[in-house]
């Protein structure tokens, strides 16, 4: 369930989940399903985490969505799950058995009445970068995450709700699942035990200045090689270079770019090999 604001903004919980990638994913259904109560909050509007984001994964070496939908209905089935998206743990304090956190909530300008139809989406025409796609691509202004996404709710690029545009895409919705006036929420949650399961940031690439990343397009980080395979995948096409949209005729891989390095990263990931 997504979680009702009440009029104090007090919570207590058993559990505290800080971050939405599949391993607070997997922590907020494990400790449900033995009957605890659960917060599993994510700073963006979206469950999956950088899961969410890969073509392929290992060991099946298929899309993400196939576990990740799994998941997700073992959180719509379990009345024990509360989820927040779009929301940031401001502080925590305290200690086993009483932690304290505030935390901030920023509005998505899409309501609890969105069925994702998609007429919004069709009829918006503001386009801007897109995060999810490491702005390898534009998006519309008014999306769904990506698709299967959880919860199964457009959002709104908030450096866009106020363009004058948005107010005839609103008036597209039958449902009048679209707020333009929402506004950012506070709460306060009290929690038995936390789990900080906020996930990983890919190392900027451009402080590798042999590299030339930033500098010529057609060299991309392995994030984003997973996102042109994603997008052809999902189009029918192929890996084309960002450049210029054409073939790519040969391809050079950089291994453990900055890592073991005591002037970017001094330890191994221990995952990559």
């Amino acid at each position: 369930m997504t979680i009702k604001i009440t009029n104090d903004g007090q919570y207590e919980t058993d559990l505290l989940v800080i971050g939405g990638g599949i391993a607070g994913i997997t922590a907020a259904v494990e400790a449900a399903e033995v009957g605890k109560n659960v917060i599993l909050m994510e700073k963006e509007h979206y469950l999956g985490g950088r899961v969410s984001q890969l073509h392929q994964y290992f060991p099946k070496m298929c899309p993400p969505v196939c576990g990740l939908e799994i998941n997700f209905r073992r959180i719509k089935q379990n009345p024990k799950i509360t989820v927040i998206t779009g929301a940031v743990s401001t502080e925590l304090t305290g200690d086993t058995g009483e932690y304290k956190t505030s935390i901030d909530i920023k509005p998505r300008y899409i309501n609890e009445n969105c069925t994702a139809c998609g007429d919004c989406e069709e009829a918006c025409e503001l386009e801007v970068d897109d995060p999810f796609n490491f702005n390898l691509t534009k998006a519309k202004a008014i999306r769904l995450p990506y698709a299967m996404a959880f919860p199964l709710r457009h959002f709104i690029d908030p450096d866009s709700v106020k363009d004058p545009s948005m107010k005839a895409v609103a008036e597209v919705c039958k449902y009048d699942a679209i707020d333009l006036d929402m506004q950012a929420l506070s709460i306060n949650v009290t929690a038995k035990a936390v789990i900080w399961a906020t996930g990983w940031e890919p190392y900027d690439a451009a402080n590798l200045e042999e590299l030339n990343f930033g500098k010529l397009p057609n060299i991309v980080t392995n994030m984003m090689l997973e996102r042109l395979a994603a997008n052809a995948a999902e189009s029918g096409g192929k890996i084309v270079r960002p450049a210029d949209g054409k073939p790519i005729t040969k391809a050079g891989f950089v291994q453990c770019a900055g890592s073991r390095d005591e002037n970017h990263l001094s330890y191994c990931s221990a995952v990559c090999c």
